[in-house]
């Protein structure tokens, strides 16, 4: 066998090594990029095309926010939560609910009276890895409308919490939180009266990033 032959063999040896680990290369992509859609039975076409479509998406997001990917949940054996109230706009709130659960009427507050509501009990799920979305909504005295809107509930999570806070904000913002008690308010301003932040020219900012009137 001539020296160039024993080159071409070896040669073509090498080549067969290469060209088998990347078959196996490209088999170990294709079972590491095949969708969750491809491995669940019993499903249309339509939902397995809705799985891949969420996969190529990312992960749920909310605002801009990633969901589920922290690292709080709620306790595994977390009991009713007592709904607490802040209301740090202009005006009085009639009525409130989180997730369809009622919260109660809010004064404006003020630096002497904090919180209103305290009804039972909220509606979170125990054992629930956040950030969770809650739907608020919430009605003022007078003709206008109810709105809603929807936030996060995210950690730091006490070990007992016992309350769960909806905080108004006079931007027209709400915010959420789990306690082991009634927090200090976030914001302490005086108030004319309960119904009324000042005596005239109130603002109120509830359309500015919530929905309102869906009750009509």
């Amino acid at each position: 066998m001539t020296i160039q032959m024993q080159h071409l063999r070896r040669h073509a040896r090498l080549f067969s090594v290469l060209l088998m680990a990347c078959v196996l290369s490209a088999c170990e992509r294709e079972v590491d990029a095949k969708s969750v859609a491809d491995t669940i039975r019993n499903i249309s076409e339509e939902q397995r095309e809705r799985i891949r479509q969420m996969e190529k998406a990312g992960p749920p997001t909310f605002n801009g926010t990633r969901l589920y990917t922290g690292p709080h949940r709620t306790p595994a054996k977390m009991e009713g939560l007592t709904i607490v109230g802040y209301n740090y706009t202009d005006a009085y709130i009639s009525d409130f609910s989180v997730n369809g659960v009622g919260g109660g009427n809010i004064e404006v507050s003020s630096r002497e009276h904090s919180y209103g509501g305290g009804t039972c009990c909220a509606a979170v799920p125990a054992d629930t890895p956040l950030p969770l979305t809650v739907r608020i909504e919430w009605k003022r005295d007078g003709d206008v409308p109810r709105c809603r809107q929807t936030v996060l509930l995210d950690g730091p999570v006490p070990a007992d919490p016992r309350y769960f806070e909806v905080h108004f904000y006079q931007d027209g913002k709400i915010k959420v939180a789990l306690s082991d008690y009634p927090s200090v308010p976030h914001v302490l301003i005086d108030r004319f009266d309960a119904t009324k932040r000042k005596a005239s020219g109130n603002v109120v900012n509830d359309t500015k990033f919530s929905t309102c009137g869906h009750d009509k």
